[in-house]
């Protein structure tokens, strides 16, 4: 029997978590001294249209991942963590408690939205062409380096007994996700 550490299930659970902090972040900056002077310290512009003939500032709110922290296939795992710092800082600072999955729409976790870490394009299936290719390729590098892990219908996983504090899992796990998903065949 096979006990599985379904990493795509943690990452889309983390993830969704994440989003739903990142937009009660999300707002404007202002200069306090600007504001005493009456001068707004802002420059005046006008809108471009865009090739589609719509305005540039449309264009750019259309992404709502613009902006948001971007994890890297290479990032390491005290990278990862000082993006979600930030995300969970600012639902701290929105007074979002550890409910907050029970109201993902709550102000604070919308606030948050922005500061919510993407996890790498690579290893979406929606945006990777070869994600089945690529996760055999990661369970081959990881089986290599002595770190028993099996194909899911998610993605992934390690095998029973398989243990995340393996010596070197770390590296081991970030090396093989380097190999299998970023480089081509």
């Amino acid at each position: 029997m096979l006990r599985l550490f379904d990493r795509a299930v943690v990452s889309a659970s983390v993830g969704a978590a994440c989003l739903l902090f990142l937009t009660a972040c999300g707002g404007v900056g202002g200069n306090d001294d600007a504001d005493k002077s009456g001068d707004g310290g802002e420059v005046a512009s006008l809108n471009s249209p865009s090739a589609g003939g719509g305005s540039a500032d449309a264009s750019a709110s259309a992404d709502p991942d613009a902006g948001r922290p971007q994890i890297r296939l290479d990032s390491t795992q005290d990278d990862v963590n000082r993006m979600w710092d930030g995300w969970t800082a600012c639902l701290k600072d929105h007074g979002v408690d550890k409910t907050y999955k029970q109201n993902p729409n709550a102000p604070g976790v919308k606030a948050c939205d922005g500061k919510l870490p993407l996890d790498p394009p690579e290893l979406d299936p929606a945006k990777n062409p070869d994600f089945n290719d690529d996760t055999r390729a990661m369970v081959r590098c990881m089986n290599e380096h002595g770190i028993k892990s099996v194909v899911t219908d998610r993605g992934w996983g390690l095998e029973d007994g398989a243990s995340l504090n393996a010596p070197d899992y770390d590296r081991i796990m970030v090396g093989c996700q380097v190999k299998a998903f970023g480089e081509d065949d």
